[in-house]
């Protein structure tokens, strides 16, 4: 697992070693240097937040890993194609959605519980938090209104597809908190749909806010929410290019979004 992370964080040293290249492919010398570089930063990295490790133990050589072989054939002379290794990354995050639903649906039914659902959205919050939010999710057993739902796959994909947005998301929902002081479902669905082109059912909805509606008011906890979701996403998201050119990167992205964040104003 530590190998197919360090995969996805070369994705963007390719992208910063190479400034000013048009080149949409990488030969086989070059991906081990990247390699090489993201597993240095790793080591250099590793080290305890909010009482959980971070940084990977990467001890095989890059030749043993049989990333290369897959990447650039036998030979090693096949060059790696950009939108390869793009699509390998999108199998890739399937694959590990899958695996967690799987583990979630351990009866093979096709769908998981309300509660295990609720599980899968505090798995990786805070240990000093954790308590409180489990309590929340025990919870939804004695709940009416939620207990019984089932949650599908598709489901269960399309927000993890907004935990990789939550950059542009909860950019959203705090400009919009700042101006009318709540957030409800609709506009926590509204934002989901306009900035990250993601919607998401009313189930999903519900159980979210039962978890993260800290004063039982009907409106979310955006503080908590957010920090709970990015606490999920530092262990797998990509690295981000270093210094001022990272700096700028981040605050174009930023600017592209906030069009679509105030239309929620």
């Amino acid at each position: 697992m530590g190998e197919l992370l360090v995969v996805s964080r070369s994705m963007c040293s390719w992208q910063v070693t190479r400034p000013g290249s048009y080149s949409k492919q990488i030969d086989r010398e070059e991906f081990k240097k990247v390699m090489g570089l993201m597993r240095a930063q790793n080591r250099q990295g590793a080290g305890l937040r909010d009482g959980r490790r971070f940084g990977l133990k990467v001890a095989e050589p890059v030749e043993n890993g049989g990333l290369l072989e897959y990447f650039f054939g036998k030979d090693g002379r096949t060059c790696l194609q950009h939108e390869r290794f793009v699509q390998f990354l999108r199998d890739l995050h399937d694959e590990i959605l899958q695996l967690e639903f799987a583990h979630y649906d351990y009866r093979s039914c096709g769908t998981i519980s309300a509660k295990d659902f609720a599980l899968s959205l505090v798995a990786s919050a805070d240990i000093r938090h954790i308590s409180k939010l489990l309590d929340r999710v025990d919870e939804v057993s004695n709940e009416p209104q939620i207990r019984d739902i089932r949650i599908t796959f598709e489901e269960f994909k399309s927000f993890a597809e907004i935990r990789r947005q939550l950059q542009y998301l909860s950019l959203a929902i705090f400009s919009y908190g700042k101006v009318n002081g709540v957030l409800t479902r609709k506009d926590f669905q509204r934002a989901s749909s306009q900035v990250c082109g993601i919607s998401i059912t009313n189930y999903l909805v519900d159980i979210t806010f039962h978890v993260f509606e800290a004063n039982r008011d009907g409106n979310l906890s955006s503080d908590e929410f957010v920090r709970v979701l990015q606490g999920r996403e530092t262990a797998s998201r990509i690295a981000r290019e270093p210094g001022l050119k990272g700096l700028m990167s981040c605050c174009a992205n930023c600017a592209k979004k906030y069009s679509s964040a105030k239309r929620l104003l």
